[in-house]
């Protein structure tokens, strides 16, 4: 069986397997990430390229390559229904991702943060990459991903930097320290 029709027949899998928690063809194709009629038309034959597989497999937290494998045994449900499958780290996207942390940080003026320590800003700034289907680091993804570190950073930060800043007396949004902790 050569790729085009392995990957329609475990597109057509994907999409019964999500259909039975989604329930409309439309949903699983919000969930993919494309337009319904696109969805459709992949299934009625249209050829998938690469770039629409890996973007599928990223969509539904499949594996890499998982699209060019025929899956003809009960496994291939359970994939597409979610269940547990092998990590898999793009090596484009993780250098990406350290290089918008890096940049991120220093938009925040954060300097002290040990990588070593505490992963989950790298691990966060992967996942946004992967979930928005990109590997590189641009204007507009440093950007969003700036503000989303930051308020993730108030969020679980809150009550420690407000209790802080009562007991310096400092009334807050006038005095901004030179470099920030993480």
């Amino acid at each position: 069986m050569d790729v085009t029709s392995t990957r329609q027949r475990n597109l057509r899998t994907l999409v019964e397997g999500l259909s039975a928690n989604l329930v409309t063809q439309k949903a699983v194709a919000i969930r993919l990430d494309m337009a319904p009629s696109y969805l459709n038309q992949l299934l009625g034959g249209k050829k998938m390229g690469d770039d629409v597989a890996r973007k599928v497999e990223r969509q539904a937290d499949l594996p890499h390559g998982w699209m060019d494998v025929a899956h003809d045994s009960p496994d291939a449900e359970s994939v597409a229904n979610g269940a547990s499958h092998s990590l898999r780290i793009d090596p484009e996207i993780i250098a990406s991702a350290l290089r918008l942390l890096r940049l991120t940080f220093a938009n925040l003026d954060i300097d002290d943060f040990d990588n070593e320590q505490d992963g989950t800003p790298l691990a966060y700034a992967y996942e946004y990459l992967l979930k928005r289907g990109e590997q590189m680091v641009t204007p507009d993804n440093l950007i969003d991903f700036s503000k989303a570190l930051a308020e993730r950073l108030r969020e679980k930060n809150g009550n420690e930097e407000g209790a802080s800043a009562r007991d310096n007396g400092s009334t807050g949004s006038d005095h901004r320290p030179a470099r920030r902790k993480a």
